[in-house]
């Protein structure tokens, strides 16, 4: 019985329990430290608590005006009303510490039974198991790095940093990707665990400016809030047509504007919807992040050459900033849900955290959709 709570006040308290193995429950104090005795006492699952962001009780009373209650629910509903970017902010901040903190405590738990099972250490169980699972990245992972670091290369090439980034994934990323590999199979296979916490979601708005990759009913939607002027999206958007190829009808892409680097995000992400208008956002959407033009209005020309736009029309829409007041509404629209950079991500209304440096793009949302189809299956 893993147990994590806040404290004692009406937004600190609420604690969640999280089951470990099928033949008893044992109670983990510390992530990593002693484990204490079995106890027949079996947890119920929460109820689900998707829709807040805090899992105190509802109906606790925060305040009374003569015989007039007002409860938790009631302070939380009207703090949505008024400040919902406030209210989903401390409400993801919160649930990213608890996640944080429960996955690490998980892991030591199954591999401290794994361990004792076969009467070793969980340092000496590593040191058999990681070596088995560990795989070379390809030259597309030191790529990537190489992308995400941006400034950081401080003029360097990629051919002039390419051992030093392989050092780095072979003594870093690929034995951490080789332990959650083996941690993964341990929940799947070995022992049973279940984590009980919700994450906060929100209702994603529905507009006709909206591009949209899959099918409508898929079982896992992933809205994108981009921007052309970034970097980490242009690695990160490197991904979606194998997300794509990989899972098929289950997975729905759906493409928001979020340009908040400066007038030329604004002019990009107008000049993206002109190429909507004519059936060919994503052409344009993928040729825009490679294209190197030594100016922006160059770049949006070549991007147009290279996704088959009808030219004249292009540039009348541009010119005309038809899609300006569009621009503007989506940007209102990441304020609602409290996001203000980009890239952002929302995976069934639930914004994904930001992606971990070593993990490549294709397996960093791989696993949200395996989360969240998991979840789906659960149901």
């Amino acid at each position: 019985l893993l147990t994590v709570s806040r404290g004692p006040s009406a937004l600190e308290t609420g604690s969640f329990v999280l089951r470990i193995g099928a033949d008893g429950l044992q109670r983990a104090d510390t992530a990593g430290g002693a484990r204490g005795a079995p106890t027949p006492e079996v947890a119920p699952k929460p109820a689900d608590t998707k829709n807040a962001a805090f899992s105190a009780a509802g109906n606790e009373a925060a305040a009374q005006v003569g015989d007039r209650v007002i409860t938790i629910a009631e302070v939380d509903r009207e703090w949505r009303r008024t400040d919902p970017a406030g209210y989903l902010a401390l409400g993801r901040e919160l649930y990213d510490q608890r996640r944080r903190i429960v996955d690490t405590m998980v892991a030591d738990e199954l591999l401290a039974r794994e361990a004792a099972a076969r009467g070793l250490t969980t340092e000496a169980l590593l040191e058999q198991e990681i070596p088995k699972r560990r795989i070379a990245l390809p030259d597309s992972a030191v790529t990537s790095l190489y992308v995400g670091l941006g400034d950081n290369t401080r003029g360097a090439s990629l051919e002039q940093m390419r051992p030093a980034l392989r050092a780095w994934l072979e003594r870093n990323t690929e034995p951490e990707l080789a332990k959650m590999s083996y941690i993964e199979e341990l929940v799947k296979v070995s022992t049973r665990a279940e984590t009980f916490l919700a994450a906060p979601r929100v209702q994603v708005e529905r507009s006709v400016q909206d591009v949209v990759l899959g099918a409508v009913n898929s079982a896992v939607e992933i809205v994108v809030f981009g921007e052309f002027q970034s970097a980490e999206y242009a690695r990160l958007a490197q991904a979606f047509n194998r997300l794509r190829d990989t899972f098929g009808d289950r997975l729905r892409i759906v493409f928001k504007n979020l340009p908040a680097i400066g007038p030329e995000s604004v002019d990009a992400a107008e000049a993206a919807q002109c190429a909507n208008a004519q059936g060919k956002f994503w052409p344009y959407h993928d040729a825009l992040l490679v294209q190197a033009g030594a100016t922006m209005s160059a770049r949006l020309a070549q991007s147009a050459t290279a996704a088959g736009v009808d030219r004249e029309a292009f540039k009348v829409c541009v010119d005309s900033r038809r899609f300006r007041d569009v621009i503007e509404q989506a940007l209102d629209e990441a304020r609602r849900y409290g996001l203000e950079r980009s890239p952002s991500f929302l995976v069934n209304g639930r914004l994904a955290p930001a992606p971990p440096p070593f993990l490549p793009p294709f397996e960093f949302f791989k696993r949200l959709i395996e989360e969240e189809l998991s979840l789906v299956v659960g149901r």
